[in-house]
């Protein structure tokens, strides 16, 4: 593991000092294009402009995060306008094994994070949340589904920018499609926060189409997770989430303003399911403030397995409800 995570740190250098190297020939770099005209149509070319770091974040209650997307091959990130999901990941995947580009960044998860924190230092109020014989807790149920309180990501792939004709350009409507490696040294098991150096890695397929009045956000996702805790499985897993915000559907429509989010984790060591993750929402757009309120609800099954030593429960219990309330805006 301690090799696995120095090899995550001399990566996210060398991504870095490659850039960086770029940078400083950018002068001499040779583009064919200019190379093939003559020197009168070379001098009434257009001056190349080269591509720039953006940077983006995002608040959330659940995942707030701030990033940076570097250039490698000195190429702005293209622009799709008018095409289909299908036709701009066909596009991304002729590239998908030449990264273009890099991500780099730092997220954390406020509510797990609050959940943790009521838990360890206000024992005795978060038990007043105990439903029952005590087997749901309502603060657990809030936050569960994040088993990190936060992490570093890095993101090698291709990106396509989302741009719709009369609105401006975010750097956050985006597509995504790549390799990507996370890093966090805690875990979350039931709002109790556990060290644990563990490393993500994952081929992903991510977009967020955010426009005046409609807002799409989808990922598809195969990868594994190693940890250093030896109480904690190591899994390889297969996640699908898709969400759909459209101010301008009728509130009785079945299939907008839905959100999925389903996830299945099997053990690396003999391929038994060890976790499964199914959530399901509806949201709520309210035209007059411009906001949507969103209910996802679902639960979480993990095998006796999962956790083990130190960490399996005396008293095991399978199942964890999720109700996770949330505001879009």
């Amino acid at each position: 593991m301690r090799t696995m995570i120095l090899s995550f740190i001399v990566g996210v250098l060398c991504v870095a000092a490659a850039y960086a190297g770029e940078e400083a020939v950018s002068g001499g770099v040779v583009r064919p294009d200019v190379v093939s005209q003559t020197p009168a149509a070379a001098a009434s070319a257009p001056a190349h402009t080269e591509a720039k770091a953006e940077y983006d974040y995002d608040l959330n209650a659940y995942y707030t995060n701030v990033s940076v997307s570097i250039p490698l091959a000195h190429e702005q990130i293209p622009d799709f306008t008018g095409k289909d999901e299908l036709e701009i990941y066909q596009l991304l995947f002729r590239n998908s094994l030449l990264p273009r580009f890099v991500l780099l960044e730092a997220a954390v998860f406020p509510l797990p994070l609050a959940g943790v924190g009521i838990n360890k230092y206000t024992p005795n109020f978060y038990k007043l949340f105990n439903v029952g014989s005590g087997d749901l807790n309502l603060i657990d149920a809030v936050t569960a589904g994040f088993q990190e309180p936060y992490a570093f990501t890095i993101f090698l792939g291709n990106m396509a920018n989302f741009v719709k004709p009369g609105e401006e350009k975010s750097a956050s409507n985006r597509g995504y499609m790549g390799y990507m490696f996370s890093y966090s040294n805690e875990h979350i098991k039931r709002d109790v926060l556990i060290p644990d150096n563990n490393l993500e890695s994952e081929w992903k397929l991510k977009g967020d189409r955010v426009f005046k009045g409609d807002k799409l956000n989808w990922s598809f996702r195969v990868g594994a997770k190693i940890h250093e805790n030896p109480d904690i499985s190591n899994t390889a897993y297969l996640g699908i989430r898709r969400s759909n915000l459209d101010f301008n559907s009728s509130l009785l429509s079945l299939l907008a303003n839905c959100n999925i989010d389903f996830r299945w984790d099997f053990s690396l060591k003999d391929g038994r399911p060890l976790r499964q993750v199914y959530t399901i929402g509806k949201t709520i757009p309210q035209n007059t403030w411009k906001i949507a309120f969103k209910l996802d609800v679902g639960l979480i099954w993990e095998a006796p397995t999962y956790y083990t030593g130190a960490l399996h429960d005396t008293n095991y219990q399978s199942i964890t409800a999720i109700i996770r309330p949330n505001i879009d805006f």
